[in-house]
């Protein structure tokens, strides 16, 4: 029996495992943050006290910071299922570019991609 040849198709399962893990690498770049965010409170910044937190693009080997003050994270991470990222560092195939800010842009997931950032969102998000 012959089978039609697969070359040139994508799998659309590696394509959602992919965008899965992403979307979970970001989530945990973003807790990471909330980390920092939570001690430079703590060492008595505030809200516009300027932070540097990872690039939460949820690239493999992506090492970004990016600079921003308290005020202006909080205010990116109003939903749940928004991100900060460097320029560059977008993913069409899950999110969404809602603000251009200096240095670094406001992603706004979808799909499977914005359910898991969603669920994975803690109650201090």
């Amino acid at each position: 029996m012959h089978r039609p040849s697969s070359e040139g198709c994508v799998d659309s399962t590696a394509v959602d495992e992919r965008e899965g893990r992403i979307a979970k690498n970001e989530t945990v770049f973003r807790a990471a943050n909330r980390e920092i965010e939570h001690a430079d409170e703590a060492a008595g910044g505030g809200a516009q006290q300027v932070i540097e937190v990872l690039c939460e693009c949820g690239r493999e080997g992506c090492s970004g910071l990016i600079a921003l003050s308290i005020a202006d994270y909080d205010d990116a991470h109003s939903q749940a299922d928004r991100f900060v990222v460097l320029p560059g560092h977008q993913s069409s195939d899950i999110e969404r570019i809602v603000e251009e800010r200096p240095g670094y842009l406001v992603v706004d997931k979808f799909g499977e991609a914005e359910e898991i950032a969603e669920e994975s969102a803690g109650p201090d998000r």
